[in-house]
């Protein structure tokens, strides 16, 4: 059961016409590339799956139920991002949910949830059972464990998955920024996609912050919270633009990260693979019970652009 963190309908816009991109992935320290359909790219299997059957929910529930559906809806709103058509709000908030999806739906933020997000989950129960529950008693953790193994990590899944992707902070800064795509001409640099796809500069709370995601070989999706930033961003000379954004690009690149399958920008990644992984965070990093994002701190969905 193949679950994809990066979805597929955003790796579809690399695809060649046999419907292939370059999956470029760094083993031991050596960098293999192999051109592949975004099917077989991208995914883990059962990276949402649940306990079958367990507190009524089939295995890829969160698949269906969840991911899917953002997808779907997301896939509507960019095609009218990019005609520059009017976003019903329901468009809006497609968008608004989708952008906030692209970190928590990674392979290290459900490896977090299903080991100390559950702990965290038990303890939290555990608090509530000593305060309630008399003595003797089994408290709900074994009572999970007797009657639906595998319901703790259901519930943990089912209730911390939308919320961090529903966070009102996140929610309402992506979805209140300026959105607009910068499209380049046919003979531009071509862009790299990274999978941890979404990136942000700046301050959180600052006017100079932004997020840019690349929504094609040729094009690039940016919200700014300012008219300058957007100024600089859609005034800047794509062959400077380009490079800068395909740095970032690989920063941010955790497992792979993809291209078209014309060679273009082999060059481009052998010289700068130094860069590759290199603003990585781990998700337990900035997990929310573990860390506060300061205000106006320069923090990150995956990863913060480099520029230069």
């Amino acid at each position: 059961m193949r679950h994809h963190y990066v979805p597929q309908f955003l790796l579809r816009r690399w695809t060649d016409a046999a419907g292939k991109l370059r999956t470029y992935t760094m083993r031991g320290g050596r960098l293999m590339q192999k051109d592949m359909g975004p099917k077989y790219t991208g995914y883990e299997n059962g990276l949402y799956a649940l306990v079958a059957g367990v507190l009524g929910f089939p295995e890829d529930h969160l698949e269906k139920r969840l991911f899917g559906p953002i997808d779907n809806d997301a896939a509507v709103a960019l095609d009218k991002i990019e005609r520059r058509a009017v976003l019903t709000e329901d468009d809006h908030i497609a968008w608004t949910f989708f952008l906030c999806s692209l970190r928590v739906r990674q392979p290290d933020v459900l490896e977090f949830l299903r080991t100390e997000g559950k702990q965290h989950h038990a303890e939290i129960l555990a608090r509530l059972d000593n305060e309630t529950l008399p003595a003797g008693i089994p408290n709900t953790e074994q009572w999970f464990n007797r009657h639906f193994p595998g319901g703790i990590d259901a519930a943990t899944l089912t209730s911390w998955l939308p919320r961090m992707i529903l966070h009102d902070d996140v929610a309402d800064r992506f979805g209140g920024l300026h959105w607009w795509c910068r499209e380049f001409e046919a003979d531009a640099p071509r862009l790299l996609l990274s999978d941890l796809p979404i990136h942000w500069e700046g301050g959180f709370n600052q006017p100079g912050f932004f997020i840019q995601l690349p929504i094609g070989p040729d094009r690039i999706f940016f919200g700014t919270a300012s008219a300058e930033t957007e100024q600089i961003l859609g005034t800047m000379p794509a062959d400077q633009l380009i490079p800068s954004v395909n740095r970032s690009t690989l920063a941010s690149s955790s497992q792979r990260f993809w291209a078209t399958t014309d060679g273009g920008l082999d060059a481009f990644v052998e010289a700068n693979r130094d860069v590759i992984g290199k603003n990585v965070a781990p998700f337990r990093s900035f997990a929310p019970w573990n860390r506060k994002l300061p205000e106006g701190d320069a923090h990150e969905s995956g990863a913060i652009s480099e520029r230069g």
